[in-house]
């Protein structure tokens, strides 16, 4: 390298990029020639640091996804030399697929790169691929204890952490035991929400996990009476599902009422859930809303005439507490909203056969009554 830095000048060099647009420092990083390599960062220029080679991955991720140990720490050394606002790019430039050199050493279970990175910029443990996933949500998808113990021992600022919350990761991944590490590191981890709205309690209520709900306490049940985007509680979520169990450990905390004034009952009968009606029939607490009407005057027993939910109509008709002449704010029963959804099916049916049979006497000429 001095031999030939006398000669000619290297640049040429450095900037000569093989077909698949590896570097001379991608290839030393990929082969972990870091006696190379060494010689290398003595001459390269800087901006070279930064460069991609195939799958956009610098010379760092290249180290690291090859888990070369002292290579990995020959770049992060030389790149930690450079100014601050060039150190913080280099090392925060993601791949084509959003992966930056933490979310490598991650995935890599790469314990000693995940260290280094971090002394150099705290940043990293932030930022979100294009899965929508920080070094932190990856960390419990690997399951590698030592990788979780240093990132989660970290000062965490929840706000910062862009992308899918890493609690939902641990709900999705039945990590109970991550869930509960989280909540008792911070409730402001444990209460994040995702694009829609949606804290941990809503996604438990979805995907049917009782076992999260173990975790109810004092401290924490303003979740479940949290609204998502959608303006329902995590109850309204499992009322729609039909899980009866998570009804039954929400029924206690719960304020009852989606944005639009529904209660669970409303729910379950709009969606045919007859468990879930039986039960809150059956619950003390749901005795004074059973004709309780939602922002539209609508009671249960209306919603159900709506959507044509016989499965549910028959408890509900059943119990002597439910009004079936309750007016809604289009002064219309349930039985008026059944009997009109009665005879729009019938016109349609009607008109639709009427047009078929246009359809065949235009094609044949015959007319089919």
């Amino acid at each position: 390298m001095e031999t030939v830095a006398n000669q000619t000048d290297l640049s040429a060099i450095f900037n000569f990029l093989e077909p698949l647009d590896d570097s001379l420092l991608h290839t030393a990083a990929f082969y972990d020639k870091h006696s190379i390599l060494r010689l290398l960062l003595d001459y390269v220029p800087d901006h070279l640091l930064a460069a991609q080679a195939t799958g956009g991955n610098t010379p760092l991720i290249v180290a690291i996804s090859n888990k070369s140990s002292r290579t990995a720490a020959m770049l992060i050394r030389r790149i930690s030399d450079l100014p601050v606002e060039a150190k913080n790019h280099i090392l925060r430039k993601p791949n084509n697929i959003g992966n930056n050199a933490l979310h490598m050493a991650v995935r890599r279970l790469f314990v000693k790169a995940v260290r280094l990175l971090l002394n150099e910029d705290m940043e990293l443990v932030y930022q979100k691929n294009a899965d929508q996933k920080s070094p932190l949500y990856l960390a419990l998808e690997f399951e590698e204890p030592k990788i979780y113990e240093v990132l989660y021992s970290l000062p965490l600022e929840p706000l910062r952490i862009q992308g899918l919350p890493p609690i939902h990761g641990a709900i999705m991944l039945n990590r109970y035991d991550f869930a509960t590490r989280i909540l008792e590191k911070d409730v402001k981890l444990f209460a994040m929400t995702n694009s829609r709205g949606s804290n941990v309690f809503h996604l438990a209520a979805y995907m049917n996990r009782p076992r999260v709900f173990e975790l109810l306490s004092p401290k924490i049940e303003y979740l479940g009476q949290k609204w998502d985007m959608n303006g329902e509680e995590p109850i309204h979520i499992a009322s729609k599902m039909g899980y009866v169990d998570i009804v039954k450990k929400l029924c206690k905390i719960t304020k009852m009422f989606t944005k639009q004034g529904e209660t669970g009952l409303h729910i379950a009968a709009k969606y045919g859930r007859t468990s879930v009606v039986r039960y809150m029939l059956r619950h003390q607490g749901m005795c004074s809303l059973i004709n309780e009407g939602d922002n539209a005057g609508n009671t249960a027993l209306h919603m159900d005439a709506m959507h044509s939910q016989p499965a549910t109509l028959i408890p509900l008709m059943l119990d002597e507490r439910i009004d079936p002449f309750l007016l809604n704010h289009q002064f219309s029963t349930a039985l008026d909203i059944a009997l009109d959804r009665v005879k729009r099916e019938y016109t349609l049916r009607k008109v639709g056969n009427m047009n078929n049979h246009y359809f065949i006497y235009e094609c044949t000429g015959n007319y089919i009554d």
